[in-house]
């Protein structure tokens, strides 16, 4: 998918969910950008950290158009590297997300909502313990930021 179509398809209520542990370097991206979004564009936006099954309850009661999930992805490319995805699309892509429960996510949402599901992946360098952002994965999020601020009407 590309960037075009990605950002035609964040419409209605929106809620967007950032994953990842901030202790493990990129694993964090998703976190990172959920934290720069929040209050200040027109969605719900929930920092999840790497505990996303806590908001799924959080998530439905919303009864959000949109969900769109951020997330570390290791798709073998070169850090920063960026992927747009339905969220059927887990299952059938050759994609692995630090968080195994992606795919449950994905489903448990889809089964309890009537809303599109996205997921923006995000290459990692490195999620070592300990390590911050790399500067790829860091600039990548704040093109992202920036877009998605640009899209969702910065407050």
């Amino acid at each position: 998918m590309s960037i075009e179509d990605f950002l035609k398809n964040l419409k209605g209520k929106i809620v967007i969910a950032g994953i990842g542990n901030p202790l493990r370097g990129d694993d964090a991206v998703g976190s990172f950008i959920a934290k720069s979004l929040r209050d200040k564009i027109d969605a719900m936006v929930i920092d999840c950290e790497d505990s996303p099954e806590r908001y799924l309850g959080k998530i439905i009661k919303y009864d959000p158009c949109t969900v769109l999930l951020i997330d570390a992805i290791d798709m073998n490319l070169e850090a920063g590297s960026v992927i747009f995805l339905e969220g059927k699309d887990l299952e059938v892509r050759k994609i692995y997300s630090h968080n195994p429960s992606l795919k449950l996510h994905v489903h448990f949402v889809s089964k309890n909502i009537n809303a599109r599901i996205y997921i923006l992946g995000i290459q990692p360098e490195s999620t070592k313990l300990g390590s911050p952002l790399s500067k790829k994965v860091l600039e990548t999020a704040e093109i992202l930021i920036n877009l998605l601020r640009l899209h969702l009407n910065a407050k």
